[in-house]
Parts: structure tokens; sequence; C-alpha cells
């Protein structure tokens, strides 16, 4: 007779997960729907207040620190980048192919800019220079649409 084992879904992603001893976050409510916020899409560039906000709609019992710990091991695993759009806050969007921000002066609203601009820019910049230029960041600031209107109305 063969004896048949009953194990539950989170035991075995925890399992899973031990099994890759710290080489990628370990799986919980929190951290998947920190990965699901973010990933979908709905927003560019989350401050932590606001993910705690969106998590807690999945997960009401999440608390900041939790949060913190998922996206800081997210952003560890290359899952997330931390992005500096000149609020005075980190933010964390999907890791994805290298693009520019512009926020609006307004209201802090940030936009993805498609591209990279300064790409041409930077073996210009490591001849004038001589370093060998290995990244860089450039934030837009502008008025978004919507303030447009409210500022026009």
């Amino acid at each position: 007779m063969v004896k048949q084992h009953s194990i539950c879904a989170n035991d075995l992603r925890n399992r899973l997960a031990s099994c890759f001893n710290g080489c990628m976050p370990r799986p919980s409510p929190v951290s998947d729907a920190v990965r699901g916020v973010i990933d979908a899409g709905q927003r560019h560039a989350w401050a932590l207040d606001e993910l705690l906000d969106s998590v807690r709609t999945h997960v009401p019992g999440a608390d900041y620190s939790t949060v913190f710990r998922a996206v800081t091991m997210l952003e560890r695993s290359g899952e997330v980048n931390r992005v500096e759009v000149g609020d005075g806050k980190a933010r964390y969007e999907p890791n994805q192919e290298h693009h520019e921000h512009i926020r609006c002066r307004d209201c802090g609203q940030v936009a993805q800019v498609p591209g990279c601009v300064l790409l041409a820019a930077e073996s210009e910049i490591a001849g004038a220079t001589g370093f060998q230029v290995d990244g860089h960041s450039l934030l837009f600031s502008g008025v978004c649409p919507i303030c447009q209107r409210k500022n026009d109305g």
C-alpha cells in the first residue's frame, strides 16, 4: 500500500525556497503581493507607502517593515530596481530595459520616458573625461496632463 502525504502549497513553496539557501526571495504572501503589485504596471516607480497601501488590499495584515523587507529581497534578487526621482523617497519598479523618468512638479506623479536619451552621449563623455561610463540617471520635470487641466481651469 502506498502512503499518501498531505502537504499544503505554502509548505511546498517553503521547502523549495529552503533548497536555494537564500539565493532567491523566500515566498510569502507579502512578497508575492509586492511582486504582483509592481509587475501589474498600474503605476510607475512605487514608493514604499504606496506599495504598502496596495499590498494591504491583498494582505490586510501587512505592515511597513514586512513590505520593506520583501521589496529589499526583490531588489537583491534583481527582480526590481530602486530609482530616485528627486522627492526623497526610494521608489521601486520592475527590472526592465533602461529608461529615464519624468516627474510632475505639482502632484509628484512619475512616468517612464521611453528609451534612453543619453546612450549616444556616454561614449563622448568617456572620451572627454577618461572615465569608463557604466551608467547614468536623468530625471525630467514638468507638469502632467491632469495638473495642466487643473491649472488651465
